[in-house]
Formats: C-alpha cells, structure tokens, sequence
C-alpha cells in the first residue's frame, strides 16, 4: 500500500509540475463584461424566477405544501374516480406489438449468441483486434487535432 501511496504521490507531484509548465491562455476581452452582465441580470431578477432554493423561506414552505395539497386532492379526489372508468383501448392492442418485438428481439439474440459460439477464435480476436486499432487511431487522431489547434503562436 505504501508503495502504492508513494507511486500516488509522485504521479501528483508530476502532474501538478507538469500543468504549472504550461502557458496561461488569455482570456478573451469580452469575457469579462458578458460575466458581469449575467451577474446584473441575475440579481435584478424577481424571488420568483430565481431558482427554487434562492426563493425565501417561507415562499418555499408555502409552495410545498401547495404542492402536497395538490398531490394529496388528486389522490383523494381522482385515483377513486380512475377506478370506475374503463380504458378506452383494449390492452391486447398495445400488449401484442411489445410482446412481438421482445420475441424479434430474442430471436436475433439467440442467433448473434449462436454465430459467436460457431466462430473460430481468431475470427473473433482479429475482429476485436480491429475495433481496437480504429478506436485507439480515433484517440490519436482527435488529439493530434486538438494540439494542433490549441497550439498557440
């Protein structure tokens, strides 16, 4: 563990010198006027289109328990009257196409499981092989073109 720890923090230490060495970009001019401008909209708002945790307390209190209230009288009020109605459509009619695309579905699974175990070995390792290369060049190419274009000059 201590070896571990000690790898850690070298790995840390690196990496924080590493990051210092790099050169500070500059902000853009605009940045700050527009920051402070979304600051001055913010604080001029009204409590009520603030966030809800910025309201006042007891403008929060009093929205909970209007929401419970309203939750509770569609409780009370509307489950026992949803009882008594019939639904409009027969639950064949929207039961019968998922039960057909879960049995497609387990179809064309059961058949990928079925080639996979009929596959040589190396069929499958050059196929992963190749997935891997395409991956790791999509990695090295996007990086490449990350340095180039945040390369400053």
């Amino acid at each position: 563990m201590n070896e571990r720890q000690s790898h850690e923090e070298r790995l840390a230490v690196w990496a924080d010198r590493t990051l210092k060495q790099l050169p500070a970009r500059p902000a853009p001019a605009t940045l700050a006027p527009r920051i402070l401008a979304q600051i001055a909209r913010q604080s001029n708002l009204a409590w009520y289109q603030k966030p809800w945790m910025n309201w006042p307390r007891h403008f929060q209190l009093l929205s909970a328990l209007v929401f419970a209230g309203v939750v509770g009288s569609m409780y009370a009020f509307l489950l026992p009257a949803l009882g008594s109605v019939q639904p409009p459509v027969n639950t064949s009619e929207w039961v019968e196409p998922v039960s057909t695309t879960v049995s497609v579905l387990s179809v064309l699974g059961n058949a990928a499981v079925a080639v996979l175990k009929n596959t040589q070995g190396w069929v499958l390792a050059t196929g992963l092989g190749i997935l891997a290369c395409l991956y790791l060049s999509c990695i090295g190419l996007g990086t490449a073109c990350w340095r180039i274009m945040s390369n400053t000059r």
